[in-house]
This record gives C-alpha cells, sequence and structure tokens, in this order.
C-alpha cells in the first residue's frame, strides 16, 4: 500500500490546496491546462523513436552487460552469464529474472542478448515507452472556461452552504504519511539519545 501519487499530487498543487473548492478545481484545471502544453511542446522537439530518458535508460543497461558472455541455444532462447546466470526467450520476450516480463521494459540481460544478435533493440521494447505514446498521452487539450457569460450570483436565491464543521486542536499536520511498510530514516535525540522520529524540541519522553 503506497501513498506516493497521492503525496505527489499534493505537493503538486501545495499553493492551491487552501482555495476554496471551486477556486481550488478551476486552479487544478488550468495547471493541466499548462502542463499539456508544456510536455506536448517539448515532446514535439524529440528525434527518435523514445523519449530521451528511455535512450539514456537503455545506454546504462547496455554498459552493464558489455561484459556478459552470451550463449545461444536455439529458438530465441539464450543464457547470460552473469552473477547470478539468467535465460532469456526473445521470442516470448521473457527473462527469469522476471523485471521484462513486470514492466515491458527489456532489462540489462535482455539488452545483452539484443546486442550480442545485432537485432533492433527497439522492436522490443513496449510501445507504452515510444515517444509517439507519449505525444499522444498531450494531443488533447483542455479548453479554457470564460466567466465572461456566466451569470452572475444574487443574494436573492437560495444559497446551500457548506456544512459546519468544527476545527481540531493542534496544529494543522503537513507532513506527509509514510507509506505501508515504507522504511522511514530515524535520527537521534539530544534530550534522550534515543532513535526516532522525534528532536529534542518535540521529545516527550520522561527524564
Amino acid at each position: 500500500m503506497y501513498s506516493n501519487v497521492a503525496e505527489s499530487f499534493n505537493s503538486w498543487i501545495r499553493a492551491e490546496r487552501y482555495l476554496p473548492i471551486r477556486g481550488l478545481v478551476d486552479a487544478i484545471r488550468v495547471k493541466i491546462m499548462d502542463m499539456i502544453v508544456e510536455r506536448s511542446k517539448k515532446a514535439s522537439e524529440w528525434v527518435g523513436k523514445f523519449c530521451p530518458k528511455i535512450y539514456k535508460k537503455l545506454n546504462d543497461l547496455y554498459q552493464e552487460s558489455r561484459t556478459w558472455v552470451v550463449s545461444h541455444s536455439g529458438n530465441g532462447v539464450f543464457e547470460v552469464h552473469s552473477e547470478p546466470t539468467v535465460s532469456v526467450n526473445i521470442v516470448e520476450r521473457n527473462c527469469s529474472c522476471q523485471k521484462w516480463q513486470q514492466d515491458g521494459f527489456p532489462c540489462c540481460h535482455v539488452v545483452g542478448v539484443i546486442a550480442s544478435t545485432g537485432k533492433d533493440l527497439s522492436y522490443y521494447v513496449d510501445p507504452y515507452y515510444h515517444a509517439d505514446t507519449y505525444r499522444a498521452s498531450y494531443s488533447y487539450p483542455i479548453h479554457p472556461i470564460p466567466t465572461l457569460w456566466m451569470p452572475r450570483h444574487t443574494t436573492n436565491e437560495d444559497v446551500i452552504l457548506p456544512p459546519l464543521s468544527k476545527k481540531p486542536p493542534g496544529r494543522p499536520k503537513s507532513r506527509r504519511i509514510p507509506s505501508r511498510g515504507e522504511k522511514v530514516s530515524q535520527i537521534r535525540c539530544g534530550r534522550c539519545h534515543k532513535l526516532g522520529n522525534h528532536n529534542r524540541s518535540t521529545c516527550k519522553e520522561a527524564m
């Protein structure tokens, strides 16, 4: 159980999340509209089949696999003499390390096999990582919503007010909630000299 997606989005709207609900929704719409234009413009300048980060990742995997010996077993099956030794099937697109099946992206063993055979590596990369897929993701713009012709709000109409809420005591929490099973770095308190997530000013240990 991970909260990384929620925490990333919460950090992205850090300045807007304290707005009223109507202003918050409109601010998110504008941020997404700007993001789509920015990323679409950046992707239009790319040259090649993959995104720049994918090219760098493939190059790093190739550098890692350069010293390994690859043996051909036949029918598209290879043995990579790495540590540990693994089996790669480029016909069924699987590797015994399971990374290729999991991500749809060649692992270092697969890159070593493809490099030794001289085949086109791009054929073995899932279309999800292609630059055309990235461009297609940001090809649908969000249209502006002008307020010029919106009816003005009159106080004579019945207005539904938000529900009454009681503010809880204490300062609101602003730190992210760690994911389940996440290893949280610990510090040593200068007051009680114990490892934990507190310091001298927040220490509650009895002395």
